[in-house]
């Protein structure tokens, strides 16, 4: 038994209560600092993936001859106003604007939206992060160097591409992927934790981690 007067007692425990709802607290703003450290690394890893499309983008399209270029450029604000159209409504569109930078061509990527049809707002494609209109952009751009690219084999890869787009808009994403396949002959292959890409797919694999703590694959199953 402790020497300590019951009182005394009461009073430690209650100071090592105290001390550990501190300690408690103070690992749970540690944690959420982690994780918003964790949540900029991924969204900087993000923007730097996609400014690097935009230069190689850009790239190509500068480095063909200039009547190609308007041929391409058109193709390419068509291609892409199409995706954000369909997804996001008719009140968006797509443009390349020509520049200069230290001497040389440069192309900028701009989304314009219309409050009205007399008022335009034309924004960079970096800025514009609303709704995963930045992702969408993005992959019509990996889309339109994979055209434009000759010998390039119609695949890509898609790795949770559309994951910061709002559920609101999956089934109008997957209509347009619908739509790129089947017009653009373009094979893809979308890595996705939404079922609602599901309909749109030729075929569908499910990989669940089975009771072994092994990787299982179902075929044809999406839930």
């Amino acid at each position: 038994m402790s020497d300590l007067p019951r009182g005394e007692l009461s009073d430690l425990a209650l100071a090592v209560r105290q001390r550990r709802q501190v300690l408690d607290r103070k690992a749970g703003q540690a944690m959420e600092v982690a994780s918003r450290g964790l949540a900029a690394e991924r969204e900087l890893a993000v923007l730097a993936d996609q400014r690097e499309l935009y230069q190689q983008a850009e790239a190509l399209l500068t480095s063909i001859g200039e009547e190609a270029q308007e041929t391409a450029r058109a193709q390419v604000e068509g291609l892409v106003t199409r995706g954000l159209q369909v997804i996001f409504g008719d009140d968006l569109s797509f443009h390349l604007v020509p520049g200069e930078r230290g001497g040389q061509a440069t192309m900028e990527f701009m989304l314009r939206s219309y409050g009205s049809p007399s008022n335009a707002l034309d924004t960079p494609v970096m800025e514009a992060r609303g709704g995963g209109m930045a992702a969408v952009v993005g992959f019509a751009l990996r889309l339109v160097v994979l055209l434009l690219t000759p010998g390039s084999r119609k695949f890509l890869a898609l790795d949770e591409t559309f994951a910061h787009v709002s559920a609101s808009y999956e089934s109008r994403v997957a209509e347009f992927l619908r739509e790129v396949a089947d017009k653009a002959g373009v094979q893809l292959l979308l890595v996705t934790h939404s079922p609602s890409y599901s309909d749109m797919a030729d075929k569908k694999v499910r990989l669940a981690i089975g009771p072994d703590g092994l990787t299982e694959v179902h075929e044809g199953e999406t839930e």
